[in-house]
């Protein structure tokens, strides 16, 4: 493990007048995380470097950005929860407005909590359908002033950010799945990106829903053209359309992201391993078939179900099983039908109980 972690000297790069006061504090926190330590070291290195100011500007706003973020989430971390992206530009009278906002209000009504951008249009939808108790809503500071939807002003649950990048980090960190509606640059900024950390395994997988409303075909050209197109000229995997649920039903919207939660729980690396949480053990016969069925997606080993393990995981998922194994770093769009056939098979042996 890094030294400038785990030790107190390991003090590089600090000027020397510092050096005293950055013992001290890393002492103070010496029986804690090795990261509370770090983030020590690293903020003194940077305000005692020679920053110009407006790179010191843009640290100081970044990490009080990410603090306000997970202030405002920390009380509802075990609770699922759905971004929705669309047009600040739709008006409330438009096909897409209301499929948007009956989109959340169904996806409220399942048990999940909804977060927007917080500004008009299609993010007003979402937060009027879910209800403020219901939402978050993350706004931009910009040029323009996009100021809270009528539903999120004044809420708890609302800030701001002047970073697009710290909001998006926000998005998907706090997301259990992704609702894409009909927008602009910004709205196909944020799929893009989704999808681009989904494919390359810097997201745990989600379920991604591009939704549009009943007659529509915002999104058709994309899944009928564009991803044939970029799938021929081998700039994608053909694999990578289980990435995307393309739908104008919100029943199927909410059903196919409430079922990706059926026996899947949560995501992490360990070492090379991925490993999956799971709700309920899988029977042996599940678990032979899953190896059946997806060796060929293993860089080495088997599918195996481990408890309690890694010891370093966080307490609260004591109770889970887990999956184990080394899947092929190139293979992770496959991460999605491996958790749906998990859950099958799952709810197979469950119904023949």
């Amino acid at each position: 493990m890094n030294s400038e972690i785990t030790d107190p000297s390991g003090l590089e790069g600090l000027a020397e007048n510092v050096h005293d006061h950055a013992r001290k504090l890393i002492a103070d926190f010496a029986h804690d995380s090795p990261y509370r330590r770090a983030i020590i070291v690293e903020a003194l290195r940077l305000v005692s470097d020679d920053y110009n100011n407006a790179d010191v500007k843009m640290l100081a706003k970044t990490m009080g950005e990410l603090r306000k973020g997970l202030d405002v989430f920390k009380p509802y971390q075990a609770l699922r929860k759905v971004s929705i992206f669309g047009s600040a530009r739709t008006k409330p009278d438009h096909p897409r407005y209301l499929q948007a906002k009956q989109c959340a209000a169904l996806l409220k009504d399942t048990g999940f909590m909804i977060i927007t951008g917080g500004g008009g249009g299609m993010m007003q939808a979402a937060n009027e359908g879910a209800g403020e108790q219901n939402s978050f809503a993350i706004n931009i500071n910009l040029p323009m002033e996009q100021l809270p939807n009528s539903t999120m002003i004044g809420s708890p649950r609302h800030f701001y950010c002047q970073y697009f990048f710290t909001r998006k980090l926000f998005f998907l960190k706090e997301s259990d799945a992704v609702v894409l509606t009909p927008g602009g640059f910004g709205t196909l900024d944020e799929a893009f990106e989704t999808l681009t950390l989904l494919q390359t395994g810097r997201n745990p997988p989600v379920p991604v829903v591009l939704l549009e409303a009943p007659g529509d075909d915002y999104w058709g050209p994309f899944m009928h053209s564009w991803m044939r197109r970029l799938v021929r000229d081998g700039l994608i995997d053909a694999d990578d359309h289980n990435l995307l649920f393309h739908t104008d039903s919100i029943e199927a919207a909410t059903t196919h992201i409430c079922d990706y939660y059926l026996n899947y729980h949560s995501f992490r690396y360990v070492g090379k391993s991925v490993l999956l949480r799971i709700l309920n053990p899988l029977s042996a016969d599940a678990l032979d078939r899953l190896n059946a069925e997806f060796s060929d997606v293993l860089s080495e080993g088997s599918i195996e179900q481990v408890f309690h393990w890694p010891k370093s995981d966080d307490h609260c998922f004591d109770h889970l099983p887990r999956l184990r194994l080394h899947l092929d770093r190139y293979r992770m769009n496959v991460l999605p039908e491996f958790i749906r056939r998990m859950n099958g098979l799952y709810q197979s042996d469950h119904n023949d109980d």
